[in-house]
């Protein structure tokens, strides 16, 4: 049996009255049901796994297939599949700064922190996952094993942090955050990115339609996401933080296999939604299922 939690008030902002969403995630005869933060719109599964049974979510499978919600295309550890994305990273940090001191939190085999530290970067990174460990230090950079709050970091020793589809994966986002101001010196920047998955068109026509008809949406698979983002309640807690907001920005992923289990018809349809989704998204920076969000320490 999973070891779980269950949150009786929204940790991003400390809120107690909860709406229940109609998500849930279904896994291993455990339940996972989704709630909405009346205050601060957060939403979240209110059972959450806890524990070693969340750590072991994160086994080597995961980093094959499961990772960016089974839609990445390649192994988390091929170095040369992601390169161009790495590059285009350290590009984007480079443009809002010279190279310094950088943090990568998930930093998983450790490619974006190589390809940084040839940049001139000084590069440390934290991760779950003790095969991801040993494989980034492989590659010559210093990833400790564990979280964020477990490495302890000094204060203000950073002079920017990057999350790359993480903290939707954390048992506490707002506690995460503050810790990544902490670790930020002055004028320093958080760059985040990740899913923003209930904000799409197709998964809002749906959450709207079995709140309707009093049903729920089920997802068989493991809880990864502890919290499902919206472009509003993340800024928010930014700011709640202490992080000032540079630029949000939303994207939608193409029309593509469907992850999860669904039917025909539930394949065809969300297609068809996507496809109409997919330049709404860009000419209106709206309805977006992934986001980049830019946050400065004042």
């Amino acid at each position: 049996m999973l070891e779980t939690r269950t949150l009786d008030h929204c940790l991003a902002c400390g809120g107690r009255a909860l709406a229940p969403l109609p998500l849930a995630y279904e896994f291993q005869a455990t339940r996972f049901p989704a709630a909405r933060c009346r205050a601060c719109g957060m939403r979240f599964l209110a059972v959450q796994p806890a524990g070693a049974s969340l750590a072991s979510l994160y086994s080597a499978e995961y980093f094959e297939t499961d990772f960016r919600c089974g839609r990445a295309g390649a192994h988390s550890f091929d170095a040369t599949a992601w390169a161009g994305e790495h590059r285009g990273l350290v590009d984007a940090f480079e443009r809002l700064r010279p190279p310094g001191r950088l943090l990568e939190v998930g930093a998983a085999a450790g490619g974006l922190l190589r390809h940084a530290q040839d940049r001139g970067w000084t590069v440390h990174g934290v991760e779950l996952s003790a095969a991801a460990v040993e494989q980034a230090r492989a590659l010559g950079v210093t990833v400790t094993h564990g979280t964020l709050e477990t490495a302890a970091l000094p204060d203000a020793a950073l002079d920017l942090v990057y999350m790359g589809d993480v903290l939707e994966h954390v048992p506490d986002c707002r506690a995460t955050l503050a810790e990544v101001a902490r670790v930020l010196a002055p004028g320093g920047h958080l760059y985040l990115r990740g899913p923003i998955t209930t904000n799409s068109l197709a998964r809002r026509l749906a959450l709207a339609a079995y709140a309707a008809l009093g049903r729920t949406i089920v997802l068989r698979e493991p809880p990864y996401h502890l919290w499902e983002f919206t472009p509003g309640p993340l800024a928010r807690l930014a700011r709640a933080c202490g992080l000032a907001v540079v630029r949000l920005e939303q994207a939608k992923i193409p029309p593509g296999s469907a992850h999860g289990t669904k039917s025909a018809a539930q394949r065809v349809a969300m297609a068809a939604i996507d496809a109409v989704n997919v330049p709404l998204t860009r000419a209106f920076h709206v309805l977006g299922d992934r986001c980049v969000l830019v946050a400065r320490k004042p």
